[in-house]
């Protein structure tokens, strides 16, 4: 009786500390989620600000106009993927892509050598900044999913 009390015991104290450190990696991965989260949000807000900075600097360019719509319908896309509970890697990535494309795309025609004639700003560098802020939402959205699918298995 004694023995079977003391497997009893073992069993009960086993399955509390499963319970314990699944609640508590569970707890980790959901730290990680949202300090990811912030960090891309972050770096999403970088994009934007560049992009009005773009567009305020260049506003009467030929192009501006087209441009600045289909990126700025992009980038709010971009935020509602980012800031739902369970975030689509598909989606993320395709709107990612797109708003990439859709800047190097403008970038390249006319607005580098534009933005070199009127303002004080070296072109290259700005394009770099938006560029590896574009980068860093990619990271940080990857980490996102890459805890969401560690949650589920804890």
């Amino acid at each position: 009786m004694s023995n079977s009390n003391t497997n009893l015991q073992t069993q009960s104290s086993s399955v509390l500390h499963n319970d314990t450190v699944s609640s508590y990696s569970t707890s980790k991965v959901q730290e990680k989620i949202q300090l990811s989260k912030a960090r891309c949000m972050k770096s999403l807000r970088a994009i934007q600000s560049q992009f009005k900075f773009l567009t305020d600097t260049l506003q009467d360019f030929g192009t501006m106009p087209i441009f600045k719509r289909t990126f700025s319908q992009d980038l709010d896309l971009q935020e509602q993927h980012l800031t739902k509970e369970i975030i689509s890697q598909t989606d993320c990535k395709t709107i990612l892509t797109k708003l990439r494309a859709t800047f190097e795309n403008a970038f390249n025609s006319k607005f580098k050598e534009r933005m070199q004639k009127y303002t004080r700003f070296d072109a290259q560098s700005f394009k770099d900044a938006i560029t590896s802020n574009m980068d860093s939402v990619r990271k940080y959205m990857l980490k996102i999913i890459l805890h969401q699918q560690l949650s589920h298995i804890c």
